[in-house]
């Protein structure tokens, strides 16, 4: 944010010179421009960190690896029955209040059938997700297969697929 606030001040300095400028060329127009400039240029430097905080919000809305884990460790045992869909979304709300909890229950699907080897497509699970799923199974062959599957529709139905999960298959 430095470097940001560092290239602020610099135009700020030079549309001052500028506005200097324009008072000894008697040019009301220029000046009017360099002022509305210098204002904007203000607005922004006050604003900056503003700006910075609602990237920065904005960006915490994807979860953390550990906050993967948890809620596919949540999906796994929802799958498996081990857990009611109720107290599955209340778990998942405890570690991430951003989930689409409304989602649950496809996801669910999606890892029952990732469970049973079953691979989809149009349902196509992020590379983190998967390297979760595939670490809280310890590598389950049934999701391994499931996981190739759906690799193979992507392939087959759009020409390309997930290059990370290609990754994490390489060596099943």
């Amino acid at each position: 944010m430095t470097i940001l606030n560092e290239q602020i001040d610099s135009a700020i300095e030079n549309v001052r010179k500028s506005y200097r400028l324009s008072i000894l060329l008697d040019n009301t127009e220029l000046e009017s421009y360099l002022l509305d400039t210098l204002s904007i240029l203000n607005n922004i430097k006050n604003g900056s960190e503003e700006m910075m905080l609602e990237f920065n919000n904005k960006k915490k809305n994807r979860y953390t690896y550990n906050e993967v884990r948890a809620i596919t460790n949540i999906q796994l045992q929802l799958s498996k029955g081990e857990i009611p869909l109720e107290s599955a979304e209340r778990e998942v709300q405890k570690i991430v209040n951003t989930f689409p909890i409304h989602n649950l229950s496809q996801y669910n699907k999606r890892v029952t059938n990732l469970l049973n080897g079953i691979g989809e497509y149009g349902l196509g699970m992020p590379s983190n997700w998967a390297k979760a799923l595939l670490e809280e199974t310890n590598y389950d062959i049934n999701v391994i297969n499931g996981l190739k599957e759906q690799q193979r529709l992507y392939r087959e139905k759009d020409g390309k697929a997930n290059k990370r999960i290609d990754e994490l298959l390489e060596n099943y």
